[in-house]
């Protein structure tokens, strides 16, 4: 053994502290404990921050996420999120505990989400030994990533898809350790075959494997994440494996293969469920895993043969489905690269040179998704893993020091991976790599002390303090961070008001048209189906919306969603078979006739003063050009310096000394008055619009301004360009208006083409 091998060994061997669970379970239960305790502590802060006026409505305080409603209006069975399993948890717990789903959705967040701690304790102890778990599980599940995506009131998957894989990632870890070396390079000890492995370590990789069998309930990238996490298991152990035991840690593999993957192909809360190929491949697990246990000498030969092993797991990799194609979640990285155009079948035949005419192209969507956007660089990165940038910096370097010295955390690198993929697919996945960044601090530190300690008397009490002094010094940081931090409510309480009063109103079958952010709390407070939602709103699917939303013209805005109603709501799949060209005639047409459509059921469409915070991106895709695959985005700015107007020249004059701005416009929204002047004089100047009940002041451009969004809410809903296409069905301005489209003027005729055909 060369010098550095045996420098390595040496190191590694002081650096070493074995978990043995039945000396050490006491300890890292109450580690476990401790670490969910604080963490729910510290997120349960934050219910002080939801107390003020504005956010609450009927009751019900008004969520923080707008994903939340899409899990609510399932738990309710309405929309798309009905069969999936964290809809099923909301309706289970809501029924189980006897508390209206709004409650469920506000709290649950920070029960689930602490669960991460106790995942960062157990691979704290698996890699560092018991007082390696202190820091890890008191500091894992708070990394400002991961909190951000679920505070009171973020009701979704993050909890889920954080916790799951790496659970995944430590059970089977875990079952390695009984056959794997601990560093990459062997001990004298670990050279030697050694005791055998634990009778009962079969039946421990049949548990694991059930909790496997069920772990993507929620989310169904669970399962791609745990496939990735077997196979890199199993590269681990054939090259890190103990003399003598590669076999044994194939046996086991084999078990937890079986009984998580051997069944059918099953989602969401279905997972949970027995059919009757499940209930012979469990049975089959139960009785490999009894025949592993008890070793009957006859079946000895048969049992110590590898082949026989590997083509076992081979069947169970081929009828499992383990083999899964990476395809559907490369197709997830490309969207979260932001394309900015979509093209339909025929503009794709026609880039590949199969046909002439070019079909329509359709906007990109994930560029104005607010999680989609990229994390702007390293510090930001670090910054959203640790309690700041530098601690996030030194939990990096002790992570790299955990690589080096114990395989078993490459199981860890799916989760950093995604976390560091933030730089470029968007901040959401930042959350992923908070608990390998504090695994690498507290391990790291522990380390550290260690060396630094070598000769203390009281070393085993100092590393307890130092791994306790680590965690108080992160936990105050957090502190600091997390208790005022201000509310998100995605509705204003007249907004939801609106939507509670529609469900009175609409028929069962009307549909509800508003932008896609609000989609899912449409669906939960109105009851109603909307065309999009967060789950639907790709560019051919928000297009439709964006253009009634941003036209000018109220015939083209109700033609357009009367339209798309009589094609089942996806008149992309019309538009599809056309040419571009012929596609924007067809839109042309809306504004300028009347064109013969079969009515469809009764539409309404929500405009509202949160529209105006999206003006940008809704004026993209509003005016977006099928042809040229582009559009104009809508400029708003909001004024947040006091000033006033002179009333002579039509311009804001600021207290503070800033430049004069010349306005085209002025709308004075009040409670029960509203105020408009033109002043003709700056034509090309922007529109002010100053909501008073709001308190909010936006410039926009024509575009905007001209818009259905902001003219439908702030404009006379008399008026006959108006009257003739809309009817005002509640009254809620300056902050929401919700009106019922009026039917087609023109039904089609005999054998007249109707344009909902």
């Amino acid at each position: 053994m060369t010098a550095f091998s045996q420098k390595y060994v040496e190191a590694s061997e002081f650096l070493d502290e074995r978990p043995v669970w039945r000396e050490d379970w006491k300890w890292l239960l109450a580690v476990a404990v401790l670490g969910y305790a604080v963490t729910l502590g510290i997120r349960f802060m934050d219910a002080g921050n939801w107390s003020g006026p504005g956010l609450s409505a009927a009751g019900e305080t008004i969520l923080a996420t707008h994903d939340s409603y899409g899990w609510l209006a399932g738990a309710k069975g309405v929309g798309s999120f009905a069969p999936y399993g964290l809809s099923w948890l909301a309706r289970s717990l809501s029924n189980v505990f006897g508390t209206p789903l709004w409650k469920i959705a506000f709290w649950a967040p920070a029960f689930l989400a602490s669960f991460v701690a106790v995942g960062t304790a157990l691979w704290g102890w698996l890699l560092g030994g018991r007082r390696a778990a202190i820091a890890a599980g008191l500091i894992g599940g708070l990394a400002p990533g991961f909190y951000y995506r679920s505070r009171l009131g973020y009701f979704d998957t993050d909890p889920f898809t954080l916790l799951m894989p790496l659970l995944l990632g430590f059970m089977l870890a875990h079952l390695l350790s009984f056959c794997c070396r601990r560093s990459w390079r062997a001990t004298a000890e670990e050279r030697q075959e050694g005791e055998p492995i634990p009778a009962a370590l079969p039946w421990l990789a049949l548990g694991y494997g059930l909790v496997a069998r069920v772990a993507h309930f929620a989310h169904d990238d669970i399962r791609a994440i745990g496939l990735a996490l077997f196979w890199g298991a199993a590269i681990l152990a054939a090259a890190t494996g103990r003399p003598g035991r590669r076999l044994d840690a194939l046996k086991l593999l084999t078990v937890y293969a079986l009984v998580a993957y051997g069944g059918m192909r099953l989602f969401s809360y279905s997972v949970f469920s027995l059919p009757p190929r499940d209930m012979l491949v469990l049975a089959a697990a139960i009785g490999l895993a009894a025949v592993l246990w008890r070793k009957p000498e006859r079946l000895r030969p048969l049992l110590d043969h590898p082949w026989v092993w590997l083509a076992l797991l081979l069947v169970v990799a081929v009828l499992g489905g383990m083999f899964e194609s990476l395809g559907p979640f490369a197709a997830k990285v490309m969207n979260y690269l932001k394309p900015a155009a979509d093209v339909g079948p025929a503009a794709a035949k026609a880039a590949g040179g199969v046909e002439a005419v070019q079909g329509p192209i359709y906007p990109g969507i994930t560029q104005s998704i607010r999680e989609a956007k990229n994390v702007l660089d390293w510090t930001t990165l670090f910054a959203g893993v640790s309690v700041t940038p530098w601690l996030g910096v030194l939990g990096g370097i002790g992570l790299l020091a955990v690589l080096a010295f114990r395989p078993a955390a490459l199981l860890l690198l799916p989760l950093t991976a995604l976390g560091v993929a933030s730089l470029f697919m968007g901040v959401r996945f930042a959350m992923f790599g908070g608990p390998s960044f504090a695994l690498g601090l507290g391990l790291g530190v522990h380390w550290l002390g260690k060396a630094l300690l070598r000769q203390s008397a009281i070393r085993a009490t100092a590393l307890v303090l130092v791994q306790l002094l680590l965690a108080a010094g992160c936990l105050l940081g957090y502190v600091g961070h997390y208790r005022n931090l201000a509310p998100t409510p995605v509705l204003s309480p007249f907004h939801i008001e609106g939507l509670m009063k529609l469900k009175t109103l609409a028929p069962k079958d009307a549909a509800v048209w508003t932008w896609w952010d609000f989609g899912y709390a449409t669906q939960y407070y109105a009851e109603r189906m909307t065309p999009i939602d967060g789950g639907r709103h790709a560019g051919r699917d928000i297009y439709p919306t964006a253009l009634a939303l941003m036209t000018s013209s109220p015939r083209q805005a109700a033609q357009i969603i009367n339209m798309s109603a009589g094609l089942n709501y996806d008149p992309a799949r019309r538009w599809d078979k056309m040419s571009a060209a012929e596609v924007q005639q067809t839109l042309a047409a809306l504004a300028v006739s009347d064109q013969p459509m079969k009515r469809p059921p009764t539409q309404y469409l929500v405009v509202c003063w949160e529209d105006m915070n999206l003006l940008h991106w809704m004026g993209f895709y509003g005016t977006w050009d099928v042809v040229a695959g582009k559009g104009v985005p809508a400029k708003t700015q909001d004024v947040r310096e006091a000033f006033t107007v002179d009333q002579n020249r039509g311009v804001m004059v600021f207290r503070s000394g800033s430049m004069p701005i010349p306005v085209k416009s002025v709308d004075l929204l009040a409670d029960n008055a509203k105020r408009h002047v033109i002043f003709p004089i700056n034509p090309a100047a922007p529109h002010l619009i100053i909501n008073d009940v709001a308190k909010s002041v936006k410039l926009m451009d024509d575009v905007a301004y001209n818009s259905m969004a902001v003219q439908l809410l702030i404009g006379d809903p008399g008026r006959a360009e108006v009257a003739q296409y809309f009817k005002l069905v509640h009254e809620g301005s300056p902050l929401v208006r919700i009106y019922e489209v009026l039917p087609p003027a023109q039904e089609p005729q005999g054998q007249a083409e109707a344009f909902t055909q």
